[in-house]
């Protein structure tokens, strides 16, 4: 885990598929403004080796179990991606624990259904975002070598996840953070979710693709300090 800022505690959790570093540009721009606490999940990343892979029920618990142990709560959460959808569950589930919960192009609603056709959304992203998969590139393979089956599981699960019926449960304050050129999880996506979450608040960025977050983190930081000076 790291830290970085003062102010009002963001906990935001990284896609399990790459790794924490990945976000420095995003924690920076945000910390200008919040406290940011950068807390990388078990099988991924610098995270604990699991002996067998995790449901995102039980991403969900540790993220609880992890707010307690440092004491932090009314929480704004961020994931992004695969652990939007990490994120989405504990927001159902731990509700208590948030102020407020950001989702980012998350996977978990309107799946493709098969890992091919995830393969081929991510790839055209990958081609608008040269910079970004040269960098994260190393994460990724890293992942594969020292998390071999959670990777893989994880995967799986941003191929075929339907987090509906959670996201029908959340009730905390809700953004939704997407990138108009998104093909990995498209801007239809995040329609469905709005639809699903009551007063849930959708931010789109007119140039950003699926990792905006972290390649257009200004833009990405002021959404995020204009829903929590709402009371997000």
């Amino acid at each position: 885990m790291t830290e970085t800022g003062t102010g009002a505690p963001v906990v935001l959790l990284p896609s399990m598929l790459i790794g924490g570093a990945t976000y420095r540009s995003a924690v920076d721009a945000i910390a200008r403004r919040a406290r940011v606490l950068v807390v990388e999940l078990p099988g991924s990343g610098r995270g604990s080796r699991l002996r067998a892979p995790w449901s995102l029920e039980r991403y969900a618990r540790c993220v609880d179990d992890t707010l307690r142990a440092l004491r932090l709560d009314r929480v704004t959460l961020i994931g992004h991606s695969l652990s939007g959808a990490a994120a989405l569950v504990t927001g159902a589930l731990y509700p208590e624990r948030l102020s407020g919960l950001v989702l980012a192009d998350s996977v978990g609603v309107n799946p493709p259904r098969s890992i091919l056709s995830l393969a081929c959304a991510r790839a055209a992203d990958m081609l608008r975002e040269p910079r970004f998969s040269v960098r994260t590139a190393p994460a990724f393979l890293y992942n594969l070598l020292v998390h071999t089956r959670s990777a893989l599981d994880l995967v799986r699960i941003a191929a075929t996840v339907d987090l509906s019926g959670y996201a029908a449960r959340v009730r905390v304050p809700t953004l939704l953070a997407w990138g108009a050129r998104d093909r990995t999880v498209p801007l239809g996506s995040a329609l469905a979710i709005q639809r699903l979450i009551p007063g849930s608040t959708l931010v789109v960025s007119a140039k950003g693709s699926h990792d905006w977050i972290v390649e257009r983190p200004a833009e990405f930081a002021d959404a995020v300090a204009r829903f929590m000076a709402r009371g997000g």
